[in-house]
Protein backbone atom coordinates (compact mmCIF):
# COMPACT_ATOMS: atom_id res chain seq x y z
CA UNK A 1 0.00 0.00 0.00
CA UNK A 2 1.36 3.50 -0.84
CA UNK A 3 2.56 5.78 1.93
CA UNK A 4 -0.42 7.42 3.63
CA UNK A 5 -0.74 11.21 3.76
CA UNK A 6 -3.72 11.00 6.16
CA UNK A 7 -5.29 8.28 8.26
CA UNK A 8 -8.55 8.18 10.17
CA UNK A 9 -12.08 6.79 10.00
CA UNK A 10 -14.63 6.64 7.20
CA UNK A 11 -18.08 7.06 8.71
CA UNK A 12 -21.50 6.34 7.19
CA UNK A 13 -24.21 6.86 9.80
CA UNK A 14 -23.36 4.29 12.52
CA UNK A 15 -21.00 2.32 10.25
CA UNK A 16 -17.30 3.21 10.32
CA UNK A 17 -14.00 1.72 9.19
CA UNK A 18 -10.33 2.78 9.41
CA UNK A 19 -8.91 4.21 6.19
CA UNK A 20 -5.89 6.05 4.84
CA UNK A 21 -5.48 8.54 1.99
CA UNK A 22 -2.79 8.66 -0.67
CA UNK A 23 -2.61 11.44 -3.30
CA UNK A 24 -3.76 10.19 -6.70
CA UNK A 25 -1.75 12.86 -8.54
CA UNK A 26 1.89 13.90 -8.17
CA UNK A 27 4.23 16.58 -9.49
CA UNK A 28 7.40 14.85 -8.27
CA UNK A 29 8.65 14.39 -11.85
CA UNK A 30 8.27 18.09 -12.66
CA UNK A 31 11.57 19.90 -13.21
CA UNK A 32 12.17 22.61 -10.61
CA UNK A 33 14.83 25.26 -11.15
CA UNK A 34 16.96 26.83 -8.40
CA UNK A 35 18.34 30.35 -8.15
CA UNK A 36 22.13 30.28 -8.65
CA UNK A 37 24.88 32.86 -8.06
CA UNK A 38 26.49 33.05 -11.56
CA UNK A 39 29.83 34.21 -10.09
CA UNK A 40 30.30 31.16 -7.85
CA UNK A 41 27.86 28.61 -9.26
CA UNK A 42 26.42 28.15 -5.78
CA UNK A 43 22.76 27.97 -4.88
CA UNK A 44 21.24 31.08 -3.29
CA UNK A 45 19.93 30.78 0.26
CA UNK A 46 16.73 32.76 0.70
CA UNK A 47 17.34 34.39 4.06
CA UNK A 48 14.21 35.95 5.60
CA UNK A 49 14.69 39.59 6.53
CA UNK A 50 12.67 42.18 8.42
CA UNK A 51 10.77 44.24 5.84
CA UNK A 52 11.35 47.49 7.76
CA UNK A 53 14.84 47.17 9.28
CA UNK A 54 16.38 44.87 6.65
CA UNK A 55 17.90 42.75 9.42
CA UNK A 56 18.13 38.96 8.74
CA UNK A 57 15.89 36.73 10.88
CA UNK A 58 16.36 33.05 11.68
CA UNK A 59 13.53 30.86 10.42
CA UNK A 60 13.23 29.19 13.84
CA UNK A 61 12.31 32.58 15.34
CA UNK A 62 9.42 33.29 12.94
CA UNK A 63 5.79 33.25 14.09
CA UNK A 64 2.52 33.50 12.19
CA UNK A 65 0.29 36.56 12.20
CA UNK A 66 -2.85 37.98 10.60
CA UNK A 67 -2.89 41.59 9.35
CA UNK A 68 -5.94 43.37 10.80
CA UNK A 69 -4.80 46.88 9.77
CA UNK A 70 -1.93 48.02 7.61
CA UNK A 71 1.19 47.12 9.54
CA UNK A 72 -0.72 45.76 12.58
CA UNK A 73 -0.84 42.00 13.09
CA UNK A 74 -2.49 39.55 15.47
CA UNK A 75 0.22 37.02 16.42
CA UNK A 76 -0.78 33.34 16.65
CA UNK A 77 1.51 30.82 18.32
CA UNK A 78 2.02 27.23 17.13
CA UNK A 79 0.40 25.95 20.32
CA UNK A 80 -2.69 28.10 19.78
CA UNK A 81 -3.03 26.79 16.25
CA UNK A 82 -2.60 23.18 17.38
CA UNK A 83 -5.30 23.61 20.01
CA UNK A 84 -7.93 24.77 17.55
CA UNK A 85 -10.79 22.33 18.12
CA UNK A 86 -12.19 21.15 14.80
CA UNK A 87 -14.77 18.47 15.44
CA UNK A 88 -13.95 15.13 13.85
CA UNK A 89 -10.51 16.11 12.53
CA UNK A 90 -9.72 12.42 12.01
CA UNK A 91 -13.08 11.41 10.55
CA UNK A 92 -14.24 11.42 6.94
CA UNK A 93 -17.98 11.62 7.51
CA UNK A 94 -20.42 11.08 4.63
CA UNK A 95 -23.40 13.40 4.94
CA UNK A 96 -25.40 13.13 1.69
CA UNK A 97 -25.53 11.32 -1.65
CA UNK A 98 -26.05 12.94 -5.07
CA UNK A 99 -25.68 12.36 -8.81
CA UNK A 100 -22.12 13.14 -9.87
CA UNK A 101 -23.38 15.29 -12.76
CA UNK A 102 -24.93 17.64 -10.21
CA UNK A 103 -21.48 18.54 -8.81
CA UNK A 104 -20.27 21.72 -10.53
CA UNK A 105 -16.83 21.01 -12.10
CA UNK A 106 -15.63 24.44 -10.90
CA UNK A 107 -15.65 23.07 -7.36
CA UNK A 108 -13.62 19.89 -8.03
CA UNK A 109 -10.11 19.90 -6.52
CA UNK A 110 -7.43 17.28 -5.81
CA UNK A 111 -7.96 13.48 -5.99
CA UNK A 112 -6.95 10.95 -3.32
CA UNK A 113 -7.10 7.16 -3.30
CA UNK A 114 -8.93 5.89 -0.21
CA UNK A 115 -7.43 2.63 1.11
CA UNK A 116 -9.01 0.48 3.82
CA UNK A 117 -7.26 -0.89 6.85
CA UNK A 118 -7.48 -4.68 6.98
CA UNK A 119 -9.64 -4.41 10.10
CA UNK A 120 -12.33 -2.48 8.22
CA UNK A 121 -12.10 -3.94 4.73
CA UNK A 122 -15.56 -5.54 4.81
CA UNK A 123 -17.34 -2.31 5.79
CA UNK A 124 -15.27 -0.38 3.21
CA UNK A 125 -16.23 -2.75 0.39
CA UNK A 126 -19.89 -2.69 1.41
CA UNK A 127 -19.94 1.13 1.19
CA UNK A 128 -18.10 1.11 -2.17
CA UNK A 129 -20.45 -1.50 -3.66
CA UNK A 130 -23.55 0.31 -2.38
CA UNK A 131 -22.40 3.55 -4.06
CA UNK A 132 -21.68 1.64 -7.27
CA UNK A 133 -25.11 -0.01 -7.26
CA UNK A 134 -26.97 3.23 -6.58
CA UNK A 135 -24.98 5.23 -9.13
CA UNK A 136 -24.32 7.96 -6.57
CA UNK A 137 -21.38 9.86 -5.11
CA UNK A 138 -21.11 10.75 -1.43
CA UNK A 139 -20.52 14.25 -0.10
CA UNK A 140 -18.79 14.82 3.21
CA UNK A 141 -16.05 16.78 4.96
CA UNK A 142 -12.51 16.17 6.15
CA UNK A 143 -9.72 18.13 7.85
CA UNK A 144 -6.49 18.23 5.80
CA UNK A 145 -3.48 20.47 6.47
CA UNK A 146 -5.19 22.39 9.30
CA UNK A 147 -8.29 23.29 7.29
CA UNK A 148 -11.61 21.60 6.64
CA UNK A 149 -12.52 20.60 3.08
CA UNK A 150 -15.82 19.52 1.61
CA UNK A 151 -15.16 16.28 -0.32
CA UNK A 152 -16.74 13.93 -2.83
CA UNK A 153 -16.34 10.16 -2.52
CA UNK A 154 -17.03 7.86 -5.47
CA UNK A 155 -16.47 4.23 -6.53
CA UNK A 156 -13.25 3.75 -8.49
CA UNK A 157 -11.85 0.48 -9.87
CA UNK A 158 -13.38 -1.55 -7.07
CA UNK A 159 -12.29 0.88 -4.37
CA UNK A 160 -13.01 4.49 -3.48
CA UNK A 161 -11.68 7.81 -4.77
CA UNK A 162 -11.98 10.99 -2.73
CA UNK A 163 -11.83 14.43 -4.35
CA UNK A 164 -11.54 17.64 -2.38
CA UNK A 165 -14.11 20.29 -3.24
CA UNK A 166 -13.68 24.05 -3.12
CA UNK A 167 -15.79 26.07 -0.73
CA UNK A 168 -18.41 28.43 -2.13
CA UNK A 169 -16.32 31.53 -1.36
CA UNK A 170 -13.37 30.11 -3.35
CA UNK A 171 -15.23 30.00 -6.68
CA UNK A 172 -15.85 33.10 -8.76
CA UNK A 173 -19.02 33.74 -10.75
CA UNK A 174 -18.75 33.72 -14.54
CA UNK A 175 -19.23 37.10 -16.25
CA UNK A 176 -19.96 36.18 -19.88
CA UNK A 177 -21.97 38.85 -21.69
CA UNK A 178 -22.75 37.96 -25.29
CA UNK A 179 -25.04 39.86 -27.65
CA UNK A 180 -26.79 38.52 -30.74
CA UNK A 181 -26.95 35.03 -32.24
CA UNK A 182 -24.17 32.92 -33.74
CA UNK A 183 -24.10 32.24 -37.48
CA UNK A 184 -25.73 28.86 -38.15
CA UNK A 185 -23.45 27.97 -41.09
CA UNK A 186 -20.33 28.81 -39.11
CA UNK A 187 -21.49 26.62 -36.24
CA UNK A 188 -22.13 23.73 -38.67
CA UNK A 189 -18.60 24.11 -40.09
CA UNK A 190 -17.16 24.08 -36.57
CA UNK A 191 -19.21 20.95 -35.81
CA UNK A 192 -17.72 19.28 -38.90
CA UNK A 193 -14.20 20.08 -37.69
CA UNK A 194 -15.08 18.59 -34.29
CA UNK A 195 -16.37 15.43 -36.03
CA UNK A 196 -13.09 15.09 -37.96
CA UNK A 197 -11.09 15.22 -34.71
CA UNK A 198 -13.31 12.77 -32.87
CA UNK A 199 -11.24 10.40 -30.74
CA UNK A 200 -10.97 8.63 -27.41
CA UNK A 201 -9.35 9.65 -24.14
CA UNK A 202 -5.79 8.33 -23.82
CA UNK A 203 -3.83 9.77 -20.89
CA UNK A 204 -0.49 8.99 -22.56
CA UNK A 205 -1.25 11.53 -25.32
CA UNK A 206 -1.33 14.41 -22.86
CA UNK A 207 1.93 15.63 -21.37
CA UNK A 208 3.65 18.91 -20.59
CA UNK A 209 5.50 19.86 -23.78
CA UNK A 210 7.28 22.72 -22.01
CA UNK A 211 8.68 20.27 -19.45
CA UNK A 212 9.77 17.98 -22.31
CA UNK A 213 11.60 20.86 -24.01
CA UNK A 214 13.15 21.97 -20.71
CA UNK A 215 14.40 18.44 -20.00
CA UNK A 216 15.89 18.19 -23.52
CA UNK A 217 17.64 21.54 -23.06
CA UNK A 218 19.15 20.45 -19.72
CA UNK A 219 20.35 17.14 -21.18
CA UNK A 220 21.92 18.90 -24.18
CA UNK A 221 23.76 21.42 -22.00
CA UNK A 222 24.98 18.65 -19.69
CA UNK A 223 26.48 16.86 -22.71
CA UNK A 224 27.84 20.16 -24.10
CA UNK A 225 25.67 19.88 -27.18
CA UNK A 226 23.89 22.70 -29.03
CA UNK A 227 20.52 23.62 -27.60
CA UNK A 228 17.64 21.88 -29.39
CA UNK A 229 15.90 24.07 -31.94
CA UNK A 230 12.45 25.22 -30.97
CA UNK A 231 9.56 24.32 -33.23
CA UNK A 232 7.65 26.95 -35.19
CA UNK A 233 5.56 29.25 -33.06
CA UNK A 234 1.82 28.76 -33.49
CA UNK A 235 -0.06 31.39 -35.45
CA UNK A 236 -1.84 33.52 -32.88
CA UNK A 237 -2.91 36.32 -35.21
CA UNK A 238 -6.48 37.51 -34.93
CA UNK A 239 -8.93 35.83 -37.32
CA UNK A 240 -10.39 38.45 -39.66
CA UNK A 241 -12.40 36.19 -41.97
CA UNK A 242 -13.94 33.62 -39.60
CA UNK A 243 -15.96 31.86 -42.32
CA UNK A 244 -12.87 31.53 -44.52
CA UNK A 245 -10.78 30.24 -41.59
CA UNK A 246 -13.40 27.61 -40.75
CA UNK A 247 -13.60 26.39 -44.36
CA UNK A 248 -9.81 26.28 -44.67
CA UNK A 249 -9.54 24.43 -41.36
CA UNK A 250 -12.03 21.81 -42.56
CA UNK A 251 -9.98 21.26 -45.74
CA UNK A 252 -6.66 21.00 -43.85
CA UNK A 253 -8.08 18.63 -41.26
CA UNK A 254 -9.37 16.32 -44.00
CA UNK A 255 -5.91 16.17 -45.61
CA UNK A 256 -4.11 15.70 -42.31
CA UNK A 257 -6.31 12.85 -41.20
CA UNK A 258 -5.67 10.81 -44.35
CA UNK A 259 -8.79 8.76 -45.04
CA UNK A 260 -11.88 10.93 -45.59
CA UNK A 261 -14.53 11.04 -42.92
CA UNK A 262 -18.10 9.92 -43.52
CA UNK A 263 -19.30 13.34 -44.78
CA UNK A 264 -16.55 13.34 -47.47
CA UNK A 265 -17.36 9.80 -48.50
CA UNK A 266 -21.00 10.75 -48.91
CA UNK A 267 -19.99 13.64 -51.18
CA UNK A 268 -17.90 11.37 -53.40
CA UNK A 269 -20.63 8.75 -54.00
CA UNK A 270 -22.76 10.95 -56.33
CA UNK A 271 -19.59 11.90 -58.27
CA UNK A 272 -18.92 8.20 -58.87
CA UNK A 273 -22.46 7.71 -60.26
CA UNK A 274 -22.00 10.75 -62.51
CA UNK A 275 -19.67 8.67 -64.73
CA UNK A 276 -22.53 6.26 -65.35
CA UNK A 277 -24.78 9.17 -66.29
CA UNK A 278 -22.22 10.34 -68.86
CA UNK A 279 -22.64 7.08 -70.78
CA UNK A 280 -26.37 7.76 -71.06
CA UNK A 281 -26.01 11.26 -72.50
CA UNK A 282 -27.24 10.10 -75.92
CA UNK A 283 -30.58 9.22 -74.37
CA UNK A 284 -31.10 12.78 -73.16
CA UNK A 285 -31.88 14.31 -76.57
CA UNK A 286 -33.20 17.88 -76.73
CA UNK A 287 -36.97 18.15 -77.13
CA UNK A 288 -38.10 19.86 -80.33
CA UNK A 289 -38.32 23.59 -79.75
CA UNK A 290 -36.99 23.24 -76.22
CA UNK A 291 -33.67 23.66 -74.47
CA UNK A 292 -31.14 21.18 -73.31
CA UNK A 293 -31.89 19.99 -69.80
CA UNK A 294 -29.77 21.83 -67.22
CA UNK A 295 -26.84 19.90 -65.76
CA UNK A 296 -28.54 19.60 -62.40
CA UNK A 297 -31.63 18.01 -64.00
CA UNK A 298 -29.52 15.36 -65.74
CA UNK A 299 -27.83 14.40 -62.47
CA UNK A 300 -31.15 14.47 -60.61
CA UNK A 301 -32.79 11.79 -62.78
CA UNK A 302 -30.24 9.06 -62.09
CA UNK A 303 -30.37 10.09 -58.43
CA UNK A 304 -34.13 9.36 -58.31
CA UNK A 305 -33.59 5.99 -60.01
CA UNK A 306 -31.02 5.04 -57.35
CA UNK A 307 -33.44 5.84 -54.55
CA UNK A 308 -36.18 3.84 -56.20
CA UNK A 309 -33.89 0.85 -56.60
Amino acid sequence: MPRASWSGMLKLSLVSCPISLSPAASESERIRLNMINPKTGNRISMQPTDAETGEPVERSELVRGYEVDKGRYIILTDEELRNLAVEGNRVLELTSFVDKDSVDPLFIGDPYFVYPDKRGEEAYRVIAQALENKGRVALGRIVLSTREHPVMLEPFEGGLLMTTLRAADEVRAAEFDFKGKTDKEMVELAESIIDRFEGTWEASKFHDRYQDALRALIEAKEKRLPAPKAGPAPDTSNVIDLMGALRKSLTQVGGARGAPSKPDAAKKRPAKKAKTDQRQRAMLLPVSGGKKPPAEEKSAKPSRRRKAG
